[in-house]
């Protein structure tokens, strides 16, 4: 479907940043990498959330929450009172965090040529879907 949509249209950076989460999400459960890196570690910045809702946190995490998003999240990986689902909690966040990361850069490639191949004003919605799906501040944070 994505091969018959206009490169430039609002639907086709949609449904790309979809298909690539889908594709990312395909791959981890087959590949499932350890994910422990020095990345995952939290710095003092961090600690008070003062960037983060900066950022704009706060409103990010409300649409998450209307969008009935938080739900199934929370379905799939709930938070009870054990080490195993506090850890199967982690290792969820840790996945979505690198995934989020690994979609970004494949749909910034995919900006950059739409960018020179096209225009600005052609590459505005791969931006603006690539920063709204990808370049949440903190995707996994509770603020």
């Amino acid at each position: 479907m994505l091969l018959y949509m206009d490169i430039t249209s609002g639907a086709f950076s949609l449904g790309f940043n979809f298909a690539l989460m889908f594709w990312f999400t395909i791959l981890e459960s087959q590949l499932r990498p350890t994910l422990h890196s020095r990345y995952f570690n939290s710095y003092p910045f961090e600690k008070q959330g003062a960037l983060y809702r900066m950022l704009g946190i706060e409103w990010y995490r409300a649409i998450l929450i209307k969008s009935g998003w938080e739900k199934i999240r929370q379905q799939q990986t709930p938070i009870k009172k054990s080490l195993s689902d506090f850890q199967a909690y982690e290792r969820g966040t840790r996945v979505a965090e690198v995934g989020h990361i690994v979609v970004a850069v494949i749909v910034l490639i995919v900006n950059g040529y739409v960018l020179f191949a096209y225009s600005a004003r052609n590459a505005i919605w791969l931006l603006v879907f690539n920063i709204l799906l990808n370049g949440t501040p903190v995707p996994g944070c509770n603020v």
